[in-house]
Order: structure tokens, then sequence, then C-alpha cells
């Protein structure tokens, strides 16, 4: 478990590992450039933050975060901070069963998320939105300004707002 201030980068080879990623920004904020990361858990989710974070997809490299059952590929706590998503790389996140592909998990609500660029493909698991609330959750407050976003649903999801059964 790594523990370091400031601006973060992970950068690997590609090889898929099952480590996941937990990123706190709390009230300062945190900025943390992925670089060719391929995470797949069974039990978790495979990049979780809270508070404000900066997640900056590099370069041309394509990054794949895919969870396990009841998470989001990108997992947003239900809090007042924002998640912004930024840069000129590939991302593609995919929700175990329940989850968003970038928001919440089961019951959990997901705001604040803002996309700025990249290819961005978010894919919600069965009942998750593929951007915003999981199974039985809300997604609000979810803003695109610039990149080719994708967001695919579960079913009876929204591609973009709540899961399935959520607001």
């Amino acid at each position: 478990e790594a523990q370091q201030r400031g601006n973060l980068a992970i950068t690997t080879d590609g090889s898929q590992t099952h480590n996941a990623i937990t990123i706190k920004g709390g009230t300062m904020g945190a900025k943390v450039t992925l670089s060719n990361v391929n995470i797949e858990t069974t039990s978790n989710a495979a990049d979780s933050v809270s508070g404000s974070v900066e997640l900056v997809i590099a370069g041309t490299n394509t990054n794949t975060l895919r969870s396990g059952p009841k998470h989001a590929g990108v997992e947003k706590a239900d809090d007042n901070g924002t998640l912004t998503i930024s840069g000129f790389g590939t991302l593609n996140a995919y929700g175990g069963e329940s989850g968003a592909g970038i928001g919440g998990a089961w019951h959990k609500n997901a705001s604040n998320i803002v996309i700025e660029g990249g290819t961005i493909e978010a894919n919600g698991g069965n009942w998750g939105a593929g951007i915003g609330g999981g199974h039985g959750a809300a997604g609000q407050n979810i803003t695109i300004r610039d990149g080719n976003v994708t967001a695919k649903p579960g079913g009876e999801a929204a591609g973009i707002g709540g899961g399935c059964r959520g607001d």
C-alpha cells in the first residue's frame, strides 16, 4: 500500500493485476495519472475514489479497470468531492454486477463527476448505469466537457444517470 501526498503517477507494462487502487483526495484534492494500468478484481473496486480527485488518463495508453460484484469500475464515494477525468488516453471501466462503470456501487448514489477529455468507455454491470448510480441508486451532477465518451448501462439502467430503480 503506497501512501503519497501531491501528484502521483501509476505506470505499468499493461499486464493484468488484481491489486486495487484507493485514492483519498479529501478537501485538498489529489491528482493521479494512470498509464497502461490493467486491473481486474473479483471482490472489490478496481479504483475507488473519495473527496476531490483528478484522474488523468495518460497519452496514447489504454487503461482497463474491471471491478467485482456490487462495485463500480471507477467507484466514487457518495460525498461532496468531485471526480474529474482528463487526459488524452483511453479508459475502459467495467462495473461488476449492480455497479456503475464510473460512479456508484450497489445502492450507492454518485454525483459530481466531470469528464474533460480522453476516450472513455464506461460499462455498467447488470443494473448499473454506464456513468452514474449503481443498482437502486441515483446519478446526478454529471458533466461531459470534452472527449469521446461511451456509456453502456447494464439492464434497465441509464447510460448516464441512475441505476435500475435509481432516481
